[in-house]
């Protein structure tokens, strides 16, 4: 280990210990807001968090509809949910979306969890 690395690691260290090391990155803030701009990937969250592990698209799409203002068509939301809204919470890194296998996973990122009780 050479001295910049040793002063790195004190560095990170003492950072460490004041805190910031569970602290959000104000990327990883603006991230999780986006998310939960909208109304259907909010209860999107809400369906998985109920579901408690991996589910299927069209699971989640009929679990959702019954969430839906008016009569949404599960078919419809199937097409929603793989074209905008899992993308979406994937790339936030709130779900894991393997769309060739059909699967969501939700992740519950303690930021997200924090603020999806104030909405």
């Amino acid at each position: 280990m050479t001295t910049s690395n040793v002063d790195r690691h004190d560095q990170a260290t003492g950072e460490e210990s004041r805190g910031n090391r569970h602290r959000p990155t104000e990327e990883h803030v603006d991230a999780m807001f986006g998310v939960l701009a909208d109304a259907r990937r909010r209860r999107v969250v809400r369906a998985l968090r109920s579901s408690g592990g991996s589910v299927s698209v069209p699971t989640l799409a009929e679990a959702l509809a019954g969430r839906e203002p008016g009569d949404p068509d599960p078919d419809q939301l199937v097409v929603s949910l793989r074209h905008v809204h899992l993308p979406k919470l994937d790339a936030a890194g709130v779900v894991e979306y393997a769309p060739d296998r059909s699967r969501i996973r939700y992740d519950g990122p303690p930021l997200l969890e924090r603020l999806l009780e104030q909405v």
